[in-house]
């Protein structure tokens, strides 16, 4: 009795270029094996995986199979079923024969003497390299796609359907409202993600896929830049990622980002101003000082807290010691062998924190004669204004060059585009830099401005008996950051150095 193995594997792309199918490829291995006097077969398969890869499930169970001596015949379809990597079909090939099974082909003639050797290996260098060119012809065309002003892939962020037709990006009414919504949540009325996700479910919006809105998804949307009239690709690349689901954990391949100047912008309709994205942006950078719930409003200084010794982020939890429940702060820097996970007392870190901000509020000239510097601070910043300036009339002096260029047709419409997109996001980081002088708290030279403030933080201080909220929001109104040493304690001041 011959207990013959059939293999039929079937990727996507293999589907729609040949029209192979597992059905297809099976029954004609079965009429082979059963040609071959075979009275038992069994099937072994994997569909939608490519043959790049060497550990497939239908495979390696058939590998399994072989070494356990389970079956005297093997019947595939093509050599490159087996896999269009050379290094891998040699080593499958090579387990077949030091187990003495028998391999066939139906679509290929296997001899196993040096000639047939060569010409299979020969046949599978050719598999290889023809996965390789179309890799390589998807790539380009792809890119060249992007280049004329379409979308390579039919991505659809949130906000926008995608138009088949044309490969752009248009609207959805509907949810790009909810964008400009998210927006005005986060920057208006300074909600965290947490609590913008909270707030859209209790309106009852539902997210894309009829679920609820998560942190992590607000977060994304906030920090996509394409809202405002950009879409980036050629941004990542991605060689080896679609394979990840069929290999284990500690194979998969990360995604990298390529250098910016391989970045091919693609315009699209855009929702919010650059302005508002780019403040969203700088919030973001320190979205630790936003909160939502009141896990975190037992915690003075949550957001604020820098370790000294490792630069990482300082957050509050709350520990049991001795069946004693303790609020500390501890080092959280994720992901980075460096972190110390050292950890500091609340209550007196917080203490000291609070006493040194009444001691300011207390005695504005003392908060005043902290401002070392200003003046000189001051003329930077009125030289750093004017530089920007003549910055940005150079900028929209270029962005008129290329238009003029464009309008003559001496410059393909892909690079004028490119270029002017390279203009717009420098002109949009010079108008961020200026809205962040301009709106820096204004040292003693501006006494108007500078009293206001501080008579503002006084009105504060002296209503006493604030509630944890007030007292949260009248420490950030004073402090920028707290740097906490192994032996000091940095308190940085919106206004002055540190002390």
């Amino acid at each position: 009795m011959t207990t013959a193995a059939i293999y039929v594997r079937v990727s996507t792309e293999d589907q729609a270029r040949h029209g192979y199918s597992l059905s297809s490829q099976a029954d004609a291995c079965r009429t082979r094996a059963q040609a071959l006097g075979a009275l038992e077969i069994r099937t072994y398969a994997d569909e939608g995986v490519s043959g790049a890869l060497l550990s497939r499930p239908g495979l390696d169970a058939l590998r399994e199979a072989i070494r356990s001596k389970a079956v005297d015949l093997m019947v595939v379809w093509d050599p490159d079923r087996l896999s269009r990597n050379l290094s891998h079909q040699l080593l499958i090939t090579e387990e077949i024969e030091r187990a003495k099974v028998r391999l066939e082909f139906v679509n290929f003639e296997w001899k196993a003497t040096p000639e047939g050797q060569l010409f299979y290996a020969l046949r599978g260098a050719i598999a290889q390299y023809e996965k390789e060119k179309i890799r390589e012809r998807t790539s380009r065309g792809r890119l060249q796609k992007a280049r004329s002003g379409k979308l390579p892939l039919a991505f659809q962020p949130y906000g926008y359907r995608y138009d088949v037709t044309t490969a752009l990006l248009v609207p959805d009414h509907a949810e790009a409202e909810v964008v400009r919504r998210l927006f005005r949540l986060f920057l208006n009325d300074g909600l965290g993600p947490a609590a913008i996700a909270d707030r859209i479910n209790a309106l009852g919006t539902p997210a894309r896929k009829g679920g609820a809105w998560h942190r992590a998804v607000v977060r994304q949307i906030l920090a996509n830049p394409v809202y405002t009239g950009i879409f980036w690709t050629n941004r990542w690349d991605t060689a080896g990622c679609s394979l990840n689901r069929h290999r284990p954990p500690e194979d998969r391949v990360t995604a990298t980002q390529r250098p910016e100047a391989e970045w091919v912008p693609v315009a699209v309709p855009a929702l919010i101003s650059p302005e508002v994205w780019q403040e969203a942006r700088t919030r973001l950078t320190a979205a630790r000082r936003l909160w939502a719930g009141k896990p975190r409003a037992e915690y003075l200084l949550s957001g604020l807290l820098v370790c000294g010794p490792c630069g990482g982020t300082m957050s509050g939890v709350t520990a049991t010691d001795w069946g004693i429940r303790r609020r500390k702060y501890t080092c959280r820097r994720r992901g980075d062998p460096a972190r110390c996970g050292r950890a500091v007392a609340a209550d007196p870190l917080e203490a000291a924190v609070w006493e040194a901000v009444l001691t300011w509020l207390a005695d504005p000239e003392a908060l005043a004669e902290a401002l070392e510097g200003a003046q000189e601070r001051r003329a930077h910043q009125e030289r750093e204004l004017e530089s920007l300036t003549q910055a940005e009339a150079q900028a929209e002096k270029g962005r008129a060059g290329i238009l003029a260029v464009l309008e003559q047709g001496l410059m393909p419409p892909a690079e004028a585009t490119a270029a002017l997109a390279r203009l717009r996001q420098r002109a949009d980081a010079l108008q961020h830099r200026r809205r962040e002088l301009e709106a820096s708290p204004p040292p003693p030279g501006c006494p108007p401005l500078f009293q206001e403030w501080v008579a503002t933080c006084i009105d504060h201080y002296h209503r006493g008996g604030l509630p944890p909220d007030e007292r949260r929001q009248l420490v950030r109104t004073v402090l920028t950051r707290v740097l906490v040493g192994e032996q000091t304690l940095s308190l940085y001041a919106k206004l002055h150095k540190p002390s």
